[in-house]
Order: C-alpha cells, then structure tokens, then sequence
C-alpha cells in the first residue's frame, strides 16, 4: 500500500475498490485464488503481472510450496549453473524471526521439504509513476 501510494497510484481510487484489492491481495475473494498479488494490481489498474522470466528484483511474488504459499518481495534468483533453482525473497515469516531475507528453491533439485512450484510462482510489477 505504502509503494502504491507512493507513486499515486490509488489517488483516484475509492474506498470499495482499495478493499477489494486488499481483499484479492491476500485471497479473502471467491475469485482466483492462485495468483492473488498478481491478480489484484491488475484488477485495480496499477499493476500488471510479469512472467518469470521478465521478474525484477522489487516485483511482488506469489509463491506457492507443495504444502502452502506465500506473499514476498522479490530480491533475486537463486542461481546454480545458469540456471534459476530457487528465488531470494524479503517477507515476515518465523524462520527469519520478523522481517527478513530468505532463500527457497524450486522443486526440481529441491533442498528443503515443501519447495517452491515454479509453475505456480506469480510475479507482479506496479505501474511507474
């Protein structure tokens, strides 16, 4: 909200249409509940969602574990051999005690129990000012 607001992006929108972001932001909506971020920018018109291989460091992800999902920021990928394994993320969770940095990793070549599904990882990107 902070960023968004920022860069006036919800300066001409009402009160209905920022609860309702917040609402699909965080999968409170009967609507699709797989890309959530990515899903509500693009419905409020201040976002667009961005493929994998066009994420940003900055971008808002949806990520999805084989178990659960998570809602982060985007810092870089996790890199092996050229190849993208895993991303680096910023978020609250209890593994970095608050806020912090994280590393997790895709499926394929798995270092942890319930890895990232790369199919199922939606970036997102807010409009520029």
């Amino acid at each position: 909200m902070r960023a968004a607001a920022a860069r006036r992006l919800l300066k001409n929108k009402t009160v209905d249409q920022i609860l309702k972001f917040q609402k699909e932001w965080y999968g409170a909506t009967e609507t699709d509940k797989e890309k959530l971020c990515a899903l509500a920018v693009q419905n409020l018109g201040i976002g667009r969602e961005v493929p994998l291989d066009e994420a940003q460091p900055g971008d808002f992800v949806q990520l999805w574990r084989t178990k659960s999902g998570h809602s982060v920021l985007f810092l870089g990928w996790a890199e092996e051999n050229g190849e993208k394994v895993g991303l680096r993320y910023r978020s609250s969770q209890p593994a970095t005690d608050g806020i912090g940095d994280r590393v997790e990793y895709f499926v394929k070549g798995s270092r942890q129990r319930d890895p990232v599904n790369r199919k199922r990882t939606h970036f997102c990107r807010l409009n520029p000012t």
